[in-house]
């Protein structure tokens, strides 16, 4: 009879991936992170199958964190700004806060080895952040434009001022409001 598997040893699992893929990048050794999570190679490939498997389950994990942290409070009676700004500032803030997740989500994202399926279950529970960037793109420049445009448009000026507040911490409040500016006048202006 197999041993039941341990959370907690799963969760180490997932932690060390984080710590070893921001430091190293997506093409670390499954060894370094089973060292670093202190655990053999072999009981990595008992809880996640293969590497892509891992990687899955890692951005579906990172998925979920940013999620919860951006939507459990998320003010949906709020007005179209106050409710853009909110998701606006959960993001940077999640990003300055938790730099290696941060790292290694904005890594996965655009990763081949995470599966159609996974990014399919990652967008589960975003729907009032959906909705919301619909009705912004409904109106402004941006009104002919494909959803996806408006979404990449979104999340490169939401990474690129996290990037900027990490390069220049003593300007955070700068940046984090321009970029926000920037984004409000792309989707709202003529």
């Amino acid at each position: 009879m197999a041993r039941p598997k341990s959370p907690e040893k799963r969760d180490a699992l997932l932690a060390a991936a984080v710590q070893v893929i921001a430091e190293q990048g997506l093409s670390v050794p499954t060894s370094k992170i089973a060292k670093v999570a202190g655990v053999s190679e072999g009981s990595l490939f008992t809880y996640f199958e293969t590497k892509e498997t891992l990687l899955n389950e890692l951005y579906l994990e990172l998925k979920a964190e940013v999620r919860t942290n951006m939507l459990d409070t998320y003010p949906a009676h709020a007005s179209l700004e106050v409710r853009a700004r909110y998701i606006w500032d959960m993001y940077v803030r999640f990003g300055i806060a938790h730099p290696d997740k941060y790292k290694v989500i904005t890594q996965l994202s655009v990763s081949d080895s995470i599966w159609e399926q996974t990014k399919c279950l990652s967008m589960e529970g975003y729907e009032a952040l959906h909705a919301m960037v619909q009705e912004m793109f409904a109106y402004g420049a941006l009104k002919d434009q494909p959803y996806a445009f408006g979404t990449a448009l979104l999340l490169s000026l939401m990474n690129m001022t996290i990037e900027f507040i990490a390069l220049h911490p003593s300007e955070a409040d700068r940046f984090w409001n321009a970029g926000f500016t920037a984004f409000w006048n792309a989707v709202t202006g003529p």
